[in-house]
Parts: structure tokens; C-alpha cells; sequence
């Protein structure tokens, strides 16, 4: 009787593994964002001279086809200082051209724990996963899509479901965030996501400011030209920022602009973004991010004349045969919990 029930267990057991097994394999191939932007800088990353890095704020917030050379966006949502770097030095073979890194640098870039450490560690996965980046071992729990069980979860539905979550267009600009889908009551969320990104000040903020300078010493040293960038925010979440943060986090980057010869635009408090600006008080809607990019494009430095002028809807045009391996199933990537 006993054997019994421990066969008729094992093979429960067999069956559950397997039907995650096959569900692991399901997710590991639904096309999101990050599978798309490497399958594209592998083929395309040659044109390109100007990339744009950082989190939401840049995702969301500033389009490359509206810059004036060939441009592609590499921001993710909650995308920290240390991946910037690591994708920059991951993709750099690929784009042999480029002249020019845009990152974004917010009030809370400087006191944000690692991603691995953070309540949203499960967005490390893509890029092991999707992105290749060898961050992480392989044996590692970031190279499963099970180990973020609602995730997991959540992307099969999604497949069956047709969800089109956290989608980017073909040069890699954050969808979705237009003024249609946006709370009704965004303004009143001010305090909320002042609390949800304001930490007390701790050594974090030497060990981001170092990694960013790693990256401009990169890039530097590359005869790459780099322009941080702080994008504009609603009047309301600007008013009750912690001022000590807030002072930490420019302090900090005029320091770094100075030290390795970047530009530094901060645009934070800018009134000429309008309530349709906006998705919510910190994310620019699409009106906002082509506001932005017109402002970056006006006010940065140009690209010396050495550097080689391919032009957008030259990358747009072969942006459609990279859509052929994907199958046309859309880009879905899972659900999206807070936005950085």
C-alpha cells in the first residue's frame, strides 16, 4: 500500500514538473521589449550613433526618431545605473558607429537599491534571458521565468490572453503611456511615489555615482559624446521632494558632467510641459516625450562633423524585416508593477 502511494505521488510530482517544464519553454520564447532590442542591435547596431539609456523616464520620455542622427532607445522600466553600463559594454561591437549615449538620471537614481536587491529584482530576468547578458550565471534563479512565479504566471495568460503589456515601437520608444490610459486622479499620486522613491541616504549613493562615472570614463575614452538628462515632472511631486535627495542627486551629477567633460541637462522643473504632457506626475505621455526630445535635440551638443550621418527612417525601413522573426505575435513582456 505504501510503494503505491509513493508511485502515485512520483508521478504526480512528474506531471507538474513537466507541465512547468513546457511552460518555462512557453515563456522563455513570448517576444517582449528586451528580446526585441537585441535581436535588433545585433542586426542593426551598426547604424547607430546615438543610444539612449536609463530608466521609464527615458523609455517612456524620449523618442530617437525624432533626434536628428540614427538613434535607438535601450531604456527599460527600472532600469538602474549598472545595467546602462553593462548593456552599453555588451552591445559596444555592435554599434561601431556610435557617437553619442543619452541617460536619464532621476531624483531617485543615486538612492535606489541594485535591482537584484529591490522589490522588482524579478526585471533582471530579461536580461539574462532575453538580452543574453551574462550578468548572472546561467544556473542562477535570473535565468528562469518560474522563479518570478506571478510573472511566470502572468506571460502564459497573457499568450492566451493577447495582452500587449509594456510594448515598444520599432526603435525601442516605450508605448501605452498616453493620456487616454492615465488615472483620472494622477495628480493626487504626488505624495505616493514621492514615498515609494525617497531613501534614506546611505552609501548607495557613492557606489551609483561611481558606476555612472565608469560609464562617462567608458565613453570618454571612446570619444563618445554623453548627455544626462533629467526629465520634467509634475509641479505637485516637485513640491514635496526631499530636498536632501534632491540636492544629493544634482550635486552629484554636476560633479560627475565636470569631472568627465558630459553635458547635463536637467529639465525637472521645466513649466513648459502641460498637464497633457504628462501620463503621471513623473512619466511624460507622448505629446511630453516629443516635447523633451525636441528640447534635448535643441540644446545638446551637436556630434562633431566626422561622425557619420545615417538617418531614422533609414533604421525605420529596416526595422520591417526584423518583425519577420518574431512572427508577428506583437511584443508582450510581463505586467508592469512600478515604473522607474
Amino acid at each position: 500500500m505504501f510503494p503505491l502511494f509513493l508511485r502515485r505521488t512520483a508521478c504526480f510530482a512528474a506531471i507538474i514538473l513537466a507541465v512547468l517544464a513546457i511552460g518555462e519553454v512557453i515563456a522563455r520564447n513570448i517576444p517582449g521589449p528586451y528580446e526585441y532590442k537585441h535581436k535588433w542591435l545585433c542586426r542593426y547596431g551598426g547604424d547607430v550613433t546615438t543610444l539612449i539609456l536609463g530608466s521609464s523616464h527615458a523609455y517612456y520620455g524620449i523618442r530617437p526618431d525624432i533626434l536628428s542622427d540614427s538613434a535607438f532607445n535601450l531604456a527599460n522600466v527600472s532600469q538602474s545605473p549598472e545595467y546602462d553600463f553593462m548593456l552599453l559594454k555588451h552591445y559596444a561591437d555592435s554599434m561601431p558607429e556610435l557617437r553619442r549615449v543619452i541617460v536619464t538620471v532621476s531624483y531617485f537614481t543615486y538612492r535606489d537599491p541594485r535591482l537584484e536587491d529591490s522589490k522588482e529584482w524579478m526585471r533582471v530576468i530579461p536580461y539574462r534571458i532575453q538580452m543574453d547578458l551574462p550578468a548572472h550565471s546561467p544556473l542562477s534563479l535570473y535565468n528562469f521565468e518560474i522563479s518570478d512565479f506571478g510573472g511566470y504566471c502572468a506571460k502564459l495568460k497573457g499568450l492566451v490572453a493577447h495582452s500587449e503589456s509594456n510594448r515598444c515601437d520599432s526603435l525601442g520608444f516605450g508605448l501605452g503611456f498616453d493620456t487616454d490610459h492615465r488615472n483620472e486622479n494622477w495628480r493626487q499620486e504626488a505624495a505616493t511615489r514621492v514615498a515609494e522613491t525617497t531613501y534614506p541616504a546611505s552609501e548607495r549613493s557613492n557606489e551609483v555615482a561611481d558606476e555612472i562615472g565608469r560609464l562617462l570614463d567608458y565613453c570618454r575614452q571612446r570619444n563618445i559624446e554623453c548627455i544626462l538628462v533629467t526629465t520634467p515632472v509634475w509641479p505637485s511631486y516637485h513640491r514635496i521632494l526631499d530636498r536632501g535627495q534632491l540636492d544629493e542627486m544634482r550635486r552629484l551629477t554636476d560633479s560627475l558632467s565636470a569631472r568627465y567633460g558630459a553635458t547635463y541637462l536637467d529639465f525637472m522643473a521645466d513649466k513648459s510641459f502641460t498637464a497633457d504632457d504628462f501620463h503621471d506626475v513623473d512619466h511624460l505621455s507622448p505629446s511630453g516625450a516629443v516635447k523633451l526630445t525636441q528640447a534635448i535635440k535643441a540644446r545638446s551638443v551637436k556630434v562633431g562633423a566626422s561622425a557619420r550621418d545615417v538617418t531614422t527612417p533609414c533604421l525605420r525601413q529596416s526595422v520591417g524585416e526584423i518583425n519577420r522573426p518574431l512572427r508577428g505575435r506583437g511584443l508582450r513582456a510581463g505586467t508592469l508593477h512600478h515604473t522607474r
